[in-house]
């Protein structure tokens, strides 16, 4: 009888410290969801630009034009995705992802900027929302 009691007191001791430890997970990312709010809410917002930037460039005339184009596009979008993510389940190596995909946010408003400037107006809003990215992740990683 003692030792189906012991087992039923380690049993739900076990239970309450993993509650314990799921709930100080939820609240520490909860508490870095708030400190990197805006840096998550740029880089899937980019991420999402950078998706219909590469749509519509296919849609161009000269697509051979638009290679490089695409291909940054889709680069940035798979590294912004992927630090919103890291960044909202408090990966403790967020800041290093961020500083990659501030430089790959540079390249691709880059790229879009020049396209932008012969009126492709979804290279326009592609390079701002990279530029706006790219200066969000630099404040985190700082």
């Amino acid at each position: 009888m003692q030792l189906v009691s012991a087992n039923r007191t380690l049993r739900t001791s076990s239970l309450l410290l993993n509650v314990f430890y799921c709930f100080t997970l939820i609240t520490k990312t909860k508490m870095h969801n708030q400190q990197y709010q805006a840096c998550i809410d740029a880089c899937l917002k980019c991420a999402s630009i950078c998706n219909h930037c590469a749509s519509a460039c296919l849609q161009e005339e000269d697509v051979k034009m638009m290679v490089k184009c695409i291909q940054l596009d889709i680069q940035c979008a798979i590294v912004c995705n992927a630090a919103g993510q890291l960044m909202s389940f408090g990966g403790e190596h967020a800041s290093h992802l961020c500083s990659e995909c501030a430089e790959v946010c540079d390249a691709c408003a880059a790229e879009c900027e020049k396209h932008a400037q012969h009126g492709m107006e979804h290279c326009k809003e592609c390079a701002e929302a990279c530029r706006h990215c790219a200066e969000e992740c630099r404040r985190m990683a700082a």
